[in-house]
């Protein structure tokens, strides 16, 4: 069971499209949206968010944008250090510019942390034990230095489109995807990639991540078909300053390798390992994240807002051949449509071991919560549910990211507190919520301990046999519960004596049905002796007066006596296209009597029908009387042949 997990809630003044976390300090996320360009009524804006209490967010930086330009669609924390953070947006130029072939559209702001806590000694009941007590700094230039933000630079890094729109039309191409990879401190080297949305033509362009990217920064273009544009993509760093960039178009994941040192305009060369079936209906790759240079996480919707799935590929070192599904997790039936995805590698121990904690935003407004872990001898687990986070937002997630998470260093001692992972997804509701997720070492009593958010999981063997186990005791219950319920109902032999396990009354009601001797009118089901002929039926087609004055004159008035010998029983039936008459004795008439009913029986309809009929044939004449059709049984083509199917 998860356990209790705390959150925090703000709500901003415009929709929110982008959100990522400061790299060194969990305590603090830039959030970015806005109304777009316009006079809508609603600004643009990026917010820097103290996070640092669980259950508490509060707004500390405000950096209001132009009205004239679009609003934020991407963000991303790039560099860091004790007094400020920087920031790289998405940002559109207004479109006067823009038809001018002018889009700077990646941005970059200086923003400011608050002013912090000093300590200094006092004496008196509010200090410490150590004689101190934390108070804010009052210098005004202190404050006046540390609340300033600045914007640094704007950049245009896409190619201009070769054609220029209509009179009167919009350019619609904006900076949809902004990722930095992995941030391994203040002097490890990091790439950018910024990809296009609403493009004629998708474009992906990678850069070195500095304070004011520009286009010297380049590293490489990757120029997509037609009509196509980057779902999602990720990097991973390898040695030596490269770095792997994997990318889906909806239908393909592919990858490539590239160095942080080596700058060229053109194209890498990109490799693809995985794409999806094809079917009349195909599904459709949402979002992706590397595990490892080897394995990629994917979020698939399936067709028709029909459900969603993660599955890990695992991708083969070189070469033609495809990337493989190793593990499938089918998301909850309510999530309809999977919308975005992040994940957190903890670290790992002196084994390699590791355990990824996922999360993905579905259009449920819920948020799943996974871990999923890896050892080299097992290799990757199946994603295993830790929780679900229900009605996190008021309207549609837009974004959702994970803080990054650095292990104490080792050893760990008692003066290391406890560790959070903390997770924050924003809505085009205005809204913001913060979860706050506690940490275990793992193992407890080590001192060089990886981080986890539950324990690691049993082996997949024991899962299978007790899933094996679980079904066959499944199937041995319904199998006792189909014999009790014949047995019961008398069609089984009573092995189990499950007729003496109800009440007489109830147990009359259950069999019913299969007492077929005395439940069922005119049916018996003989027994079953092989020695015995089969009784042919001897039909006489003779004149139905005949054979009722052979009836009368034999005086067989009593039908239902058990003394008397029993007259031959006679039978009228319908063909169709006549009338046939015909007697039939002993198991013959038990036979024939199964498709056949009385005079007696049929309904005031059927007679009239049956009168009209031997008249018409000539068998019987109104002044005879209906007296002397007592007694026959009356039958139709149909009825046997239905009898005969169901015997």
């Amino acid at each position: 069971m998860a356990p209790n997990i705390a959150s925090a809630k703000i709500t901003l003044s415009c929709p929110l499209f982008a959100a990522d976390f400061d790299p060194r300090n969990n305590g603090f996320l830039l959030v970015g949206g806005g109304g777009g360009e316009g006079r809508s009524g609603v600004g643009n804006k990026i917010a820097l968010l103290d996070t640092s209490k669980r259950n508490e967010i509060a707004e500390v930086v405000d950096i209001e944008l132009s009205r004239d330009e679009d609003s934020v669609t991407s963000l991303a924390a790039a560099h860091a250090d004790d007094e400020s953070v920087v920031a790289f947006a998405g940002i559109n130029s207004s479109q006067k510019e823009q038809l001018e072939g002018n889009n700077q559209h990646l941005r970059s702001f200086r923003v400011a942390y608050p002013p912090r806590k000093s300590t200094a000694a006092v004496t008196g009941p509010e200090a410490n034990a150590e004689g101190e007590v934390e108070k804010e700094t009052t210098s005004a230039s202190t404050v006046s230095k540390q609340q300033k933000t600045v914007p640094l630079s704007r950049a245009s890094l896409f190619r201009n489109p070769t054609t220029k729109p209509a009179k009167g039309q919009k350019i619609d191409t904006y900076q949809r995807i902004l990722r930095l990879s992995p941030w391994r401190g203040p002097d490890a080297p990091r790439i950018g990639a910024v990809a296009t949305g609403l493009a004629p033509s998708g474009e992906i362009v990678l850069f070195n991540v500095t304070t004011t990217p520009s286009e010297s920064d380049i590293l490489a273009r990757i120029q997509l078909g037609a009509g196509e544009e980057a779902e999602d993509l990720d990097i991973i760093d390898l040695e030596d300053g490269n770095f792997r960039v994997a990318y889906t178009d909806g239908v393909q994941v592919s990858i490539f390798d590239i160095s942080s040192k080596s700058k060229s305009n053109t194209s890498p060369e990109i490799r693809s390992v995985y794409t999806m079936p094809k079917t009349k209906t195909r599904p459709k790759l949402r979002a992706l994240r590397l595990l490892s240079p080897w394995a990629v996480l994917v979020l698939q919707n399936a067709p028709n807002r029909s459900g969603c799935e993660l599955a890990v590929l695992s991708i083969p070192p070189s070469g033609p051949a495809q990337a493989t599904v190793i593990r499938r997790r089918k998301l909850p039936r309510s999530m309809k449509i999977g919308l975005g995805l992040d994940v957190s590698n903890l670290g790992e121990n002196e084994t390699k071991e590791r355990q990824y904690v996922l999360a993905v935003s579905g259009s449920d407004q819920s948020i799943g919560v996974y871990t999923l872990d890896y050892s080299p001898k097992k290799g990757y687990s199946a994603p295993r549910p830790y929780t679900t986070l229900r009605d996190v937002h008021p309207f549609s997630m837009t974004k959702l990211c994970f803080s990054t998470f650095t292990p104490p260093a080792h050893p760990v001692t008692a003066a290391v507190g406890p560790q959070y992972l903390k997770l924050a997804s924003v809505s085009m509701g205005n809204t913001v919520v913060v979860h706050t997720f506690p940490l275990i070492p793992w193992p407890p009593p080590s001192r060089t301990p990886r981080y986890l958010l539950v324990k690691p999981g049993h082996p997949e063997t024991w899962d299978t046999i007790f899933s094996s186990f679980i079904a066959l005791l499944v199937v041995v219950l319904a199998c006792f519960l189909l014999q009790a319920f014949t047995e019961i109902r008398g069609g089984t032999p009573p092995y189990l004596g499950a007729t003496d396990w109800l009440s007489p009354r109830v147990r009359a009601w259950i069999a019913r049905p299969y007492m077929f001797d005395h439940h069922i009118p005119g049916r018996v089901v003989p027994d079953i002796t092989p020695p015995s002929p089969i009784p042919q039926i001897k039909v006489q087609d003779e004149s139905l007066r005949k054979l009722l004055s052979a009836r009368r004159a034999a005086g067989a008035i009593d039908l239902a006596s058990d003394t008397a010998p029993q007259p031959p029983a006679i039978f009228v039936r319908d063909e169709g296209t006549a009338i046939s008459a015909y007697t039939a004795q002993g198991a013959e008439a038990l036979i024939q009597q199964e498709t056949a009913r009385k005079w007696e029986d049929l309904h005031e309809e059927e007679r009239e029908k049956w009168k009209k009929r031997l008249i018409e044939a000539g068998h019987w004449a109104i002044e005879e009387g209906e007296a002397v059709l007592k007694g026959v049984f009356f039958s139709q083509i149909g009825e046997i042949i239905g009898g005969a199917i169901a015997r």
